[in-house]
C-alpha cells in the first residue's frame, strides 16, 4: 500500500503545483489585459487632447486632459510594476532598463542596483515563439561571467564591456 500512498501524495502535490502555476498565469494575463485597456484609454485621451487643443488652445479642459493622462500613466506604471514583480524582474534605478532581481549591475548603463532581500521566485521556462536567434555570448574580462553581446556593462561586477 505504500506505493499507492506515495502515488496519491505525489499526485496531490503535482496537482497543487499545477493549480498555483495556472493561477499565476491567469494573474499575469489579467495584468497584461488591464495594461492594454489603460493604454487604449491613454491613446484616446491623447487624441481628444490634440483635437481640443487644435480647436481652441485656450480651452480650460486641456488641463483636465493632462491630469487624466497623468493619472492613467500612473495606473499603467502600477500594473507594470506588479507584472515585473510577478515575473521576478526589477527596473534599473538609473536608466529604467528591466533586469532580473538578482542582478547587481545594469547591463545597459552599468549603474549599481540593490539586490532585494527576499529571494526571487523561480521564473517559468520561456515559451519559444519562433526560431529567434539568441545573442552571442561573451565573457567579462574582469570576473569572467558570461554576458551577451548587447550588454554594455557586466551584470555581475559592473565592468564596462568593450565593443
Amino acid at each position: 500500500m505504500d506505493f499507492f500512498d506515495n502515488l496519491r501524495d505525489k499526485l496531490a502535490t503535482t496537482g497543487k503545483d499545477v493549480s498555483e502555476k495556472a493561477k499565476e498565469a491567469a494573474a499575469v494575463a489579467k495584468l497584461k489585459t488591464q495594461i492594454s485597456v489603460e493604454e487604449s484609454k491613454l491613446r484616446s485621451l491623447y487624441v481628444d487632447l490634440g483635437k481640443a487643443y487644435y480647436e481652441n488652445p485656450e480651452d480650460e479642459n486641456i488641463e483636465a486632459y493632462k491630469d487624466s493622462i497623468t493619472a492613467v500613466k500612473e495606473v499603467i506604471a502600477g500594473y507594470e510594476a506588479e507584472l515585473a514583480e510577478r515575473k521576478g524582474l526589477k527596473t534599473c534605478s538609473n536608466c529604467g532598463a528591466t533586469m532580473a532581481k538578482e542582478v547587481l549591475f545594469c547591463s545597459k548603463c552599468g549603474a549599481k542596483n540593490e539586490i532585494p532581500e527576499e529571494p526571487a521566485p523561480e521564473a517559468e521556462e520561456p515559451v519559444e515563439e519562433t526560431a529567434a536567434k539568441e545573442p552571442e555570448k561573451k565573457v567579462c574580462p574582469v570576473c569572467e561571467a558570461e554576458v551577451s553581446e548587447d550588454m554594455a556593462f557586466c551584470e555581475v561586477c559592473g565592468t564596462k564591456l568593450d565593443d
